[in-house]
């Protein structure tokens, strides 16, 4: 839910918060230019926490698999094809239509939401990239240009 979390996880939780809530053996990684002390992935990387270099949880992302689900007011974000993820979503805020990657990427800023695909559909018939992969919420603020 943004700006609420996923599942038990919280923006502002600290690590250790965000470790016991999720009753899981933690993986810590890396991930885009991070070390491993700001990431911790749980349920074979499904569920993915960033962490803040205080500590804090940042970004929270889901990975779409069998034993994953998202829901978003009451709609499952990974069985729902991703335009009516969009279109739903974005009658709560706009997304940034200038984002580089948009298509396979929609970020909603004034939510700290964000969804994203490998793929997009060739054709309507081609099911590759019709559902989105991953949803991510970040704390407050976290989309909008840090200082």
């Amino acid at each position: 839910m943004p700006r609420v979390g996923i599942g038990p996880v919280r923006p502002g939780m600290t690590r250790d918060e965000a470790r016991v809530a999720l009753v899981a053996e933690p993986t810590p990684f890396s991930k885009a230019g991070l070390d491993a002390s700001r990431a911790d992935a749980f349920h074979a990387f499904g569920f993915q926490v960033f962490y803040t270099a205080e500590g804090l949880v940042d970004y929270i992302e889901l990975s779409a698999g069998p034993h994953i689900e998202a829901t978003l007011n009451g709609m499952a974000v990974f069985a729902t094809p991703a335009e009516q993820v969009v279109a739903a979503v974005a009658a709560l805020s706009p997304f940034d239509s200038s984002d580089p990657e948009l298509g396979y990427s929609y970020v909603f800023p004034e939510l700290d939401l964000a969804f994203w695909r490998p793929v997009l559909p060739e054709s309507p018939d081609d099911p590759e990239g019709r559902y989105f992969a991953t949803v991510g919420v970040g704390s407050e603020g976290y989309f909008r240009p840090r200082g």
